[in-house]
């Protein structure tokens, strides 16, 4: 995960989700990474990560060694007061796309237990 620079508007915070072919053989992608916060204890917290519109499909091929990024925009649970039922979270969880396997990023923070109040929403994944 990087911080994108001058990534960040009234309320929110824009970060690149960047995932990485470490096998020994080309792969592709396609579509958008689930992204969801995680609890101090490891769970999943609040509502998944929304999509986000107008992006282009298009297939990412990656050769061993190559990323693909997508935009994440992270809004502040301070937003929306006691109906967010603020909590810490330890990072997020992102499940790369059509895959079931999970990866697990670390990134200290807070969040909403509430599943109705959606602080998460994902570009699709372009080549980097």
């Amino acid at each position: 995960m990087e911080d994108t620079p001058g990534g960040g508007a009234a309320g929110s915070a824009y970060r690149t989700l960047v995932l990485t072919n470490t096998s020994p053989a080309a792969c592709s992608t396609m579509g958008f990474p689930g992204v969801s916060y995680l609890s101090v204890s490891g769970s999943q917290v609040g509502a998944p990560a929304t999509r986000s519109e107008g992006t282009p499909e298009t297939l990412v091929v990656l050769e061993p060694g190559q990323s693909a990024t997508a935009v994440l925009r992270e809004t502040r649970p301070e937003n929306y007061g006691e109906a967010c039922g603020l909590v810490d979270t330890s990072g997020f969880l992102v499940y790369p796309p059509e895959d079931t396997g999970s990866l697990t990023i670390a990134h200290a923070g807070s969040g909403c237990s509430s599943e109705d109040i959606e602080l998460l929403s994902i570009d699709r994944l372009q080549a980097r």
